[in-house]
């Protein structure tokens, strides 16, 4: 199992890591709608095991599931100030706008 990341920020920024069954976990962000208020989400993605072709679902033991959850958590974080710097810089855009 080896964690991995990619990218400083935005879209491209994920966790990966493969589990004992063969299955690649990939968590990360995305935002979506843009303009003014982005939504932000957490997405995560399980691909196939070489037998199986639907990639829903793995079995984790304890320690990838301490591993998925320290992604989502941390990603989930990620969303969160991503949320508050938006606000934050909205309200600046409002105060600018109020001033002119």
């Amino acid at each position: 199992m080896n964690a991995m990341t990619s990218g400083t920020g935005g879209a491209d920024d994920h966790i990966s890591f493969r589990t004992s069954c063969g299955r690649d976990i990939r968590v990360g962000h995305l935002s979506l709608g843009g303009g003014r208020r982005p939504v932000h989400r957490v997405s995560l993605s399980i691909s196939a095991s070489s037998d199986a072709g639907d990639g829903t679902w793995a079995g984790l033991t304890a320690a990838e599931a301490r591993q998925l959850g320290c992604a989502l958590l941390a990603h989930a974080a990620a969303c969160d100030a991503l949320a508050t710097a938006a606000v934050t810089a909205l309200a600046a855009i409002d105060a600018i706008d109020a001033r002119a």
